[in-house]
């Protein structure tokens, strides 16, 4: 391809009338150095490509705008600029959110997994129980029946009960001992409402 040869003045009166060869000879000569300009700003060159390309869209659209030939070539240079650092902001909000993102799920998982431990470390401790005051745990605590009535259903006294109940949170107790009690407790109540 060769370039017309065409001095500022001459580029820009035709520029400004609409001459798809000025804004050509444009191209060919500012192309290529405002790319080199963007990319030395973004480290990244498709992408000043891109800005370079919307840069020049611009000139076009602005034409008939620019009082001179030095107007024109301090908007090519301005324009990079500022596009290529709302670039790089652009690129660095979307990595911060990438990071709250990741960091929030990331969070999440290890949780999920936290709780999956705990139920089924308390579901082995439920199990090892003796078989009686198991079904005097499960009835009270999981079915939510009252003392009174685990009695009447297991034919035992309600002080009876009273003392399974407190005795298989003790063993449990024990059994998660590496755990604290607020995650014991948390891990009971999650328990009971399944």
């Amino acid at each position: 391809m060769v370039l017309e040869v065409l001095d500022d003045e001459d580029c820009y009166n035709r520029l400004r009338a609409g001459d798809e060869s000025a804004f050509r000879h444009l191209i060919g000569v500012y192309g290529p150095v405002l790319c080199r300009y963007a990319d030395r700003i973004i480290m990244n060159s498709a992408a000043a490509e891109d800005i370079v390309t919307d840069v020049l869209v611009k000139v076009w659209e602005k034409r008939e705008t620019f009082h001179s030939f030095t107007n024109v070539k301090r908007f090519f240079y301005v324009a990079a600029r500022n596009a290529s650092l709302q670039y790089i902001r652009d690129r660095q909000r979307e990595q911060r959110k990438f990071e709250a993102f990741n960091e929030v799920h990331t969070d999440i998982a290890v949780d999920e997994v936290i709780y999956a431990e705990m139920m089924v470390e308390l579901q082995r401790a439920i199990a090892a129980l003796p078989a009686k005051m198991r079904e005097v745990f499960i009835l009270g605590y999981i079915h939510q029946l009252s003392n009174q009535e685990i009695a009447v259903q297991l034919n035992l006294s309600d002080q009876t009960v009273r003392n399974q109940k407190t005795k298989a949170l003790s063993i449990i107790r024990n059994k998660l001992g590496h755990r604290s009690h607020l995650e014991i407790y948390l891990a009971l109540l999650l328990l009971f409402r399944q």
